[in-house]
């Protein structure tokens, strides 16, 4: 049974009572005060919210340790007009009180479906070299489910429990097209380095109790854990080629094209082109359409500055009707502003003395400003636009360990 209350739906005033993922906690002094106060950011499948707990910090936070799933009650406030949850009480759930399903984000596709593209490609490979190759990976259980959970990336694209199935059903589906066009290419070659081209995902990330990655994933990444994988399968099957093993290693190995974006080997056969170019194109198209779709002020024409994709997007007008009734986001837009926090005072607020103001003194000339010195003020208080870049070339910097893939 589906939860009743979903963090994106939450409204200023909203009562507040729902299980959602602690997914960073941490204590900070008061700064007019003795004592601390718990910042929570709290998470659903719909989205994050930061949460405040100002009473008893110290006491819920190590009543809640490291427990990663638990029950809120509280209410949404708006401070400088960012919502936030005032938290009442964060009381830690057991597991088989939840439904994994509510807390993480899912794809919105048919996992069944998904699925049988992928069995449908793998039996329609021909030559039985690379047909007992992949037979190593989707025939085996323990692989398949965790190659139908796993996300594809913690943010760039396709960041949801089976995101690594949909991109790659939908690489699947560029591939067919790009072979009709380009006869020189070896279909069966290109499909398996479709399928496989990720399959060190499943090792690299964890979605259980949240989408993370793993030790392995951190210290060494999916493209070497990928041609590990299959560098292990490929010595279970008698005969297999060593130059068609090579060629399907080092389309894992290319596949984000360059050194700057992750891989040791630029590609360097006609198939590794092929494959870098196609899940190029559908990781990125996916960021942009993910961008557009959750940008947090639908009413706006422009999205929010993406520090991945270095810009913003523009998303077209919307009408009155769409502008009034958009909820208001949960979430900053000025995600790299410092937030100022509210903190409860117990002082009494003054109240200004009332002041008597003669009628007469309530009409005042105002000389009017220059034109020069209005041009300066307009320039003084116009919206800074993003920094500007220096016309100095330089290398592209990572961000974070996933890499950063622009356009």
């Amino acid at each position: 049974m589906a939860k009743a209350q979903y963090l994106a739906d939450l409204r200023v005033g909203d009562y507040v009572d729902t299980i959602v993922l602690v997914k960073s906690k941490r204590l900070i002094p008061y700064r007019t005060r003795p004592g601390c106060y718990l910042v929570l950011t709290l998470k659903d499948r719909s989205g994050t919210v930061e949460g405040r707990v100002w009473d008893d910090a110290e006491r819920i936070d190590r009543e809640i340790g490291d427990c990663k799933v638990v029950r809120v009650r509280g209410l949404v406030e708006l401070f400088q007009q960012i919502p936030q949850v005032r938290v009442v009480s964060v009381e830690p759930v057991a597991e088989g009180e939840y439904d994994w399903a509510d807390l993480l984000p899912r794809t919105e596709k048919e996992v069944e479906a998904l699925w049988a593209r992928v069995q449908s490609a793998v039996d329609s490979v021909v030559n039985p070299h690379l047909q007992a190759l992949l037979r190593a990976f989707f025939d085996d259980p323990v692989f398949a489910e965790a190659f139908q959970n796993a996300p594809a990336s913690l943010y760039l694209h396709h960041s949801w429990v089976g995101g690594l199935l949909e991109h790659t059903c939908t690489v699947l589906d560029l591939a067919e097209a790009l072979c009709r066009h380009y006869p020189e290419i070896d279909r069966d070659l290109l499909i398996t380095g479709v399928l496989l081209h990720d399959v060190g995902k499943v090792r690299e990330y964890t979605w259980q109790p949240d989408i993370d990655r793993t030790d392995e994933g951190r210290l060494l990444g999916h493209l070497v854990l990928g041609d590990e994988m299959v560098a292990e399968r490929l010595k279970g099957i008698p005969n297999f080629p060593a130059e068609l093993a090579m060629r399907v290693r080092h389309m894992l190995i290319s596949h984000h094209g360059t050194g700057e974006w992750g891989s040791p080997r630029p590609p360097m056969t006609l198939e590794a082109a092929a494959l870098h170019f196609l899940e190029f194109a559908d990781a990125q198209l996916r960021k942009f359409a993910t961008l557009l779709k959750d940008r947090r002020e639908p009413e706006r024409a422009w999205t929010g500055y993406d520090r991945v994709l270095g810009r913003r997007l523009f998303a077209g007008y919307g009408t009155a009707e769409t502008a009034s009734s958009a909820p208001i986001p949960m979430e900053s837009q000025q995600e790299d502003a410092p937030i100022a926090l509210a903190e409860p005072t117990d002082a009494p607020l003054p109240v200004p003395e009332p002041v008597a103001l003669d009628a007469d003194e309530l009409v005042a000339e105002v000389p009017e400003m220059p034109s020069d010195l209005l041009q300066e003020k307009a320039d003084i208080v116009a919206e800074p636009e993003e920094p500007t870049r220096r016309r100095r070339l330089r290398r592209a910097e990572a961000t974070d360990e996933e890499g950063k893939l622009p356009l």
